[in-house]
This record gives C-alpha cells, sequence and structure tokens, in this order.
C-alpha cells in the first residue's frame, strides 16, 4: 500500500481546480505527436476524438483522487479492458501520464517546482501500475 503525506494529499488535490478535460486533450496531442506510434491504438476505433477521449481519462484520474486508498481496485477493470480487449502496450500509460505532468509544468510554470513534480510523478506511477496488473 502507497503512503501517502497531508502535502501529497493536497497537492494531488489541486486537480479539482483545474480545467483537466482540455489539459488531458492537450497531453493526448502532445502524446500523439511526440510518440506518433501510439496513434495506432486510435486509428481502428470508429468516431475517435481527443476530446471524448480525454473527457474518459480525466474522468477516471477525478474518480481515483477521490479515494487515493483503493487506486489498485478502482483500475482492476480498466486495467482488464486495456489489457485483454484493447491489447494496449503498458507503457503508453507512461508515455501519456509524462505528457499530462509537462502540460502541468506549463500550467502552473513559477509554482511547478520539484516537489511538485515529485507528487505528480510518484501519483501518476502508482495509477500506471494499477492501470498495468492486469497484464500478463
Amino acid at each position: 500500500m502507497v503512503h501517502w503525506t497531508e502535502n501529497e494529499i493536497a497537492g494531488i488535490a489541486k486537480w479539482n481546480t483545474l480545467d483537466y478535460e482540455k489539459l488531458v486533450a492537450r497531453s493526448l496531442k502532445r502524446m500523439f505527436t511526440v510518440f506518433p506510434w501510439t496513434q495506432r491504438y486510435f486509428e481502428k476505433r470508429d468516431k475517435f476524438t481527443v476530446e471524448i477521449h480525454a473527457m474518459k481519462v480525466s474522468g477516471k484520474i477525478t474518480e481515483v483522487i477521490k479515494d487515493l486508498t483503493k487506486i489498485k481496485s478502482n483500475c482492476s477493470a480498466l486495467s482488464k479492458f486495456h489489457a485483454d480487449i484493447l491489447h494496449v502496450d503498458s507503457g503508453s500509460f507512461h508515455l501519456l501520464t509524462d505528457c499530462i505532468i509537462v502540460e502541468l509544468a506549463i500550467l502552473n510554470f513559477g509554482t511547478f517546482n520539484p516537489k511538485v513534480h515529485a507528487i505528480w510523478h510518484k501519483f501518476f506511477a502508482v495509477l500506471v501500475d494499477a492501470i498495468s496488473k492486469q497484464y500478463h
């Protein structure tokens, strides 16, 4: 089980003050530009839009943030879906969360110091681990 300090919990809670759907949409666009091979998972899906996927991703992040003690159980079905149905390379989750961290830094230029970076890095490492649990 991951231990969260009060400072980390407070830092992560700032997610709820952001326009997180736009932030995740920018992050997805960044990922598709920087890591173009990640687009292949979406090319086969009918009616895919970055904005709709950003709503799903940001919604799940928001849901997970509500209870940081249950991240693994909260992501179990999502992990199974990505592993068994979509066959998404689990390494892509790290790429997206790295892009989200970059966008957070851009958004909070001046207040995004190494301690804030460490909080988001830890949170997303735990989240990616939870989403990757069902992979064989």
